[in-house]
This record gives structure tokens, sequence and C-alpha cells, in this order.
């Protein structure tokens, strides 16, 4: 005891000190309780009275009976064992703690001293407390969640699943967990279920979701919305948390809504938009496919309609829709256009014999009366007919079916005939109805305005663009200007379109509509019938006015033949726009009377040449001589040109060679309309032969 007390053991009256960390409480005590010796973490952070525990022993200074008899418990286990562990709660100065206490005799004999090593631990299992209670709470929202979900392994057991997916798949939760996922979830080839699954535990994403088709335990069909993310530990191997929402309701109500955009509501066939598609769709796909197309109506049907009334027309029309199926092999189609008119799209079609033999079973199918409103009704159908591939366009091969069912009508109706170019070319659809859609075109905002960049040759850059029209036709889609341009200067209703064009080009140029600002002007072409009549001034300065474009962007378009025939009126209208600063271009130069002294007698700014004489350029030696002259005479005069037509490099460079300062074309970009703006392309110059123009001019 005496080399105790040199070490700073406890002496009667006085308590000895043993080194330690601020985490330690090192005390040595007597078996009967009685403090000996400790570290100063025992007085400084317990605020035990040191002295009080000499004189009277720890269990003094702890807070209640039940730390004493802790404590108690603690020293005879070690006394009878020679060593003993427990987590204890003791009283510190501001607060109750639990320590991890070691307790171990120093001495191996009777009554010998008990070392105890105490380390605060009251965060350590407050932490594991609030993780116990934060995985109740979890597990508690997981058992009772609305959405189905599940605990899996890494190889897509199922570990875990709570009652909603129960209640999705209809399995129980033994059932369940003897299952994998794959036994649960159909694999479907839009998304291979293996690299979704691998992508998943190699941390591809910290989450992942995807609508899939479950297998449920009655065979029903549903579908459900998979969330699905790793749970990675690095005391536990990686498990995967996945919740299944029940979305049955909401995708069969999305196919039901999807189903009646692209079916008609009263027979359920195919619609206007869905047949096109498909016929469409079988043109592209397969280039060398011939695909035939029968375009019918019932004959008569107005009678039905107004002596039984429209529910009996409806009757009728499910009647016949479902008749006219039967002749049709499974892979075609079947589509209603509107009325009481059908349409027939059939892949691999031959001949027109094949296609005439399918009309004859179709017509014999309605052979039979329909019951329509108690009363039998004969029915008879006219049939035009006609075989489309690649390259014609669906609105091509429907017109052609379309025309020739006119023809079928106006031959007696109850009859097939198939489409005759030379015949058909002459019934041309009704041009008054036609007349009437474009005429209506100019108050239901049908016309669209589309754009081709002209660039300058010498550095590609944007000049300026040309407006061209488009007609958004309710039925026959987006048309052309040569499907009703003609028909516009017939009908005279050329002017109204041509200053609506002209209105709206300078709107758009005016309010930088993509990129039609600062980029230099924009050119609109002026009809023969535009400017006829008096008034032009005053219409192109309205449509500047109105727009706030300045007069210097707008370039008007006007043709030889309308200079030619232009009169006294017209010649000091076209003075008074340039004054004004309106640029006047003269329009496709070379086709018409190639009066050179239109550019004397006319304030002329520009001249374009026709793409008449570009497409031949370079293999044409007449072509290439007037190109030459007037691109020669064109620059002695000081004016700019513009090569219309230009599709290829070397046209490009010919071009340029020959002095011309711009282009226009397919190769600096296609019309588009505003929405869509394509970059001008900027190809490598090829090389060139120096003997290029020798071998032109001796072509």
């Amino acid at each position: 005891m005496r080399s105790r007390a040199k070490a700073g053991w406890v002496r009667p009256g006085a308590v000895g000190t043993l080194a330690a960390t601020d985490a330690d409480f090192i005390l040595e005590v007597s078996p009967a309780g009685l403090l000996l010796a400790a570290s100063d973490t025992v007085g400084r952070v317990l605020g035990w009275d040191l002295q009080q525990c000499v004189d009277q022993g720890i269990g003094s200074v702890l807070g209640d009976d039940a730390q004493r008899a802790a404590l108690r418990q603690l020293l005879n286990q070690t006394i009878a064992t020679g060593g003993a562990r427990t987590t204890l709660q003791v009283s510190g100065a501001t607060a109750v703690l639990w320590v991890d206490v070691s307790a171990k005799h120093l001495v191996d004999e009777p009554g010998a001293p008990v070392l105890i090593v105490a380390r605060d631990v009251s965060h350590d299992l407050t932490a594991a407390s609030q993780l116990a209670a934060s995985e109740q709470q979890w597990r508690l929202a997981f058992e009772h969640s609305p959405i189905g979900g599940a605990l899996l392994d890494a190889d897509g057991g199922i570990l875990v699943v709570n009652a909603a997916l129960c209640r999705t798949l209809g399995w129980t939760e033994h059932e369940l967990t003897r299952m994998d996922v794959t036994d649960v979830v159909v694999s479907q080839g839009g998304l291979p279920w293996h690299e979704w699954w691998n992508g998943l535990l190699e941390g591809d994403a910290e989450s992942t979701t995807a609508d899939r088709m479950l297998r449920t335990s009655d065979g029903r069909q549903a579908w459900g919305r998979l969330t699905a993310a790793t749970v990675t530990s690095a005391a536990s191997p990686a498990r995967v948390i996945m919740q299944m929402e029940d979305i049955t309701g909401r995708r069969e109500a999305e196919l039901e809504l999807a189903n009646r955009a692209l079916h008609d509501g009263l027979t359920g066939v195919p619609n206007r938009f869905l047949t096109r598609q498909w016929l469409a769709s079988a043109l592209e796909d397969d280039p060398g496919c011939r695909v035939g197309v029968l375009y019918c109506d019932v004959d008569r049907f107005k009678v039905v309609n107004d002596s039984l009334g429209h529910a009996a027309g409806d009757s009728l029309l499910i009647q016949v829709a479902e008749r006219l199926r039967g002749p049709l092999r499974p892979e075609d189609l079947l589509g209603r256009m509107g009325g009481d008119e059908f349409v027939m799209v059939m892949e691999g079609i031959r001949t027109q014999a094949e296609l005439e033999e399918i009309a004859s079973r179709l017509v014999a199918a309605l052979d039979q009366p329909f019951d329509v409103g108690g009363h039998k009704h004969a029915v008879t159908l006219s049939l035009g007919g006609t075989i489309g591939a690649h390259p014609d366009t669906a609105d091509d091969v429907l017109m052609r079916a379309d025309l020739a069912l006119l023809r079928a009508k106006r031959m007696g109706r109850a009859r097939y005939v198939a489409f005759d170019p030379e015949q058909d070319r002459l019934a041309t659809r009704a041009d008054l109805q036609l007349e009437d859609d474009l005429r209506m075109s100019l108050s239901s905002d049908e016309l669209r305005a589309y754009y081709q960049p002209i660039v300058t040759l010498s550095d590609l850059a944007v000049a300026g663009h040309e407006a061209l029209v488009r007609w958004q036709h309710p039925q026959r889609g987006l048309l052309p200007p040569a499907h009703f341009l003609e028909l516009a200067e017939s009908s005279g209703l050329i002017r109204p379109l041509g200053w609506w064009m002209l209105s709206q080009a300078c709107q758009d140029a005016a309010n930088g509509r993509e990129g039609l600002v600062d980029q230099g002007w924009v050119a609109v072409n002026a009809s023969p019938s535009q400017l006829a009549r008096p008034g032009v001034v005053a219409d192109v300065t309205r449509a500047l006015v109105a727009s706030g474009l300045r007069p210097e962007r707008l370039h008007l378009e006007i043709t030889e033949t309308a200079l030619i025939t232009a009169s006294a009126t017209l010649a000091k209208e076209l003075a008074e726009l340039s004054e004004l600063g309106v640029r006047i271009a003269l329009d496709d130069f070379g086709t018409g009377y190639s009066s050179l002294s239109l550019l004397r007698q006319f304030p002329v700014d520009l001249v374009k040449i026709d793409r008449s004489f570009i497409e031949p350029v370079l293999r044409d030696r007449s072509a290439y001589a007037i190109v030459k002259a007037v691109l020669s005479m064109c620059r002695d005069m000081g004016l700019p040109t513009v090569a219309e037509g230009i599709e290829t490099v070397e046209q490009r460079d010919l071009l340029r060679e020959l002095g011309c300062t711009h282009g226009q074309g397919f190769l600096f970009g296609r019309p588009v309309p505003l929405s869509v703006r394509v970059p001008v392309p900027t190809p490598p110059r090829p090389r060139r032969s120096a003997s290029h123009d020798r071998q032109v001019r001796s072509a």
C-alpha cells in the first residue's frame, strides 16, 4: 500500500487522481464502495464530492436507490468473478448520464480494491433510441402506406411487402415473400428488365420510375408505376426499396382518350387522322411496297337521314362499317373519313385486278338489306380505287381515289372505278368547292407564311428572305402554292391573298420574328392581277405603316409579264414606291419577253434569274450563255442579281465566278415556317479545273 500512496492513491483524508480522457471516468473503489482514487473527470464532469465518496462511499452521491443497487451488483459480480461489465445510469452535476462501465479486480486477493473504468455513452444511446424510433416510424409508414411497397434483395427476391401491395396484386404476404420481382412485373421490350435492374444496383441513378404491367393472382391485367431506389450499407448487402402505385384506372382512362382521339366515335373504326397516318406510314416504311386504297361512300345516304332521322342514319353507318370489315384481311385498315365516306388501306396490292376483286367483295357484302328503324333498307356503294407507292404521299393517293369515286358517282353510282389520270384530270374535284374553301381561308387563319433564305454568294451570309404562301386546308392538310394559286388567279382571289401575304410578311419582319429581324430584306411576290388595279401604293403603304417595317427592307417581286403589260398608272405607282424606298425586284427574268428595255423603263433594283436557266447551267451550253450574258449585263448596270433554284455546290461556285451576287435554293435552305429555322449550310468549296468555263461552253 505504501507504493500506491506514492503514486497518488488515497491516504486517509485525501483523494488521489488518475489520468484519463474527458470521456473516461476512472475510479479505484474498495469492496465496501469507498473511493480510493479517481480521475479528475469524476469530480470535474460528474460534480461529485470526492471527499464524501471517500468517507461515506460512492453510494452517498448517487441519485437514487436504483443507481446504488446497480453499483452494488457491479461490485459483487466483480468480487465474485474477477470482472464485470454493464451500462449504468449515474447522476452528474447537471444531468443524468448513461455510462458504459467495466470493472476488474486489481489484485486477486480477498479485500483487494476494484478498478472501475466508465465512458459516457449518453449521446450514443440517444442516437440509437432516435434511430429505433425513426425505424419504427418508417415501418409504420411503410406498412400503412396506400401505395404498394416492397424491400428486395440484390437478386430481386422479395423480402418484405406491405398490405397495399398485397391488395394490388391479390397475393398474401406469405406468398409474395417467396416470390421474385420478375414473378409480378411483366418484362417488356421497351425497357429490358435486367439492364434496368443492373443499372440500379450499379448506381447509374439514385432512383428510377417506370410504368410496367403487373401480374396479379387472378390473372387480371394491372398497371403499376414503379419507383425504385437502392439502399446501401457497409454493414449489410445492397437492398432495393420499391413502390408500386396502382395506375390501372389512370392507364385505362389515358388509353380510352387516345382511342377516342384516333377512332370514330360512332363506328369505332379509325378516323380521318389515323387513316391518313396509317397510309403515310405504309407508303414510307417500305419503298418497294404497293398500297391499294379504296374510297367509298353510301349511295343516297341522305335519303335515310332525311326520311328516317339521324338516329337511323347513325345505325346504318354502324352496320355498314361492320359489313365492310368482313372482306378485308386482318392487316388491312378500314377508316371513316366523315359522313358516309369510308376508306380501305391494303398493303401488298400488286395489280388493279386485285384491287377490283376486293371492291367486288365489298359491294357483295352490302347485298343483303339493312334493318334501319324497323325498315328494311337496301344499300349500294360507289367506290374509287388507286394503287400508291413511294414516293407518293398519303394526300396524293387519297386524292386520286377520291377523284375516281367522284367519277363513279357521275357514272350512275353503285359501281367501282379505278383512277385514270386522263379522265380524272378533267374532273378536278369540284373546283367550286375548293374555291369556296380558299375564300374562307382568308378569314379563318388557314393561310401560312413560309420563308426561304436568300444569301450573299461571296460569304453565304443571309441577305433576306422570300415570303411564300401555304394553305393549311382543314381536310387536305398543308397545300403548296401549285395546288391553289392557279385557282386563286382564275377566281380573282389572288388579290386579297396577295395583300394578306404582304401584310403578314411585313409584320413578321418588323417584329423580328424568328430570325427575320436584322437579316436584310423580305421579298413578297405581287401577281399581275394585284398590280392591274389602281391603289398599289396605298396597299403597300398601309402594310408598311401597320407593321412599322422600314420601306427599304421590303422587296416587291414583279414578273416580266406584269411589267410588259403594265399600264401607265402602274408605272407611276412603281416609281412612287421606289421613291418611298421600296425595292422593286424583276422576278423570273428570262421566262417572259426578255425585254431588256424593262430595266430602263422601270425602277428595277434587283434581277432574279429563273430556276429554269439555273438547273441546266452546268450541262447546257445555251443556258450557260444566257446566264452569263444576263449576269454580265446586270453587273455593268450595277444591278444585284439572285439566281433561283441553286441545289448544288457546283452551281453555286459557277454562278459566283460568273458574277452573280446572291443565291436562293435548297442548297441554302427550304421554305419553312417561322417556328422552324434551318441554318444555312456552308459546304466546302470543291476544286474546280481552270477549263470549267470552256467545258460548259462546248457542252
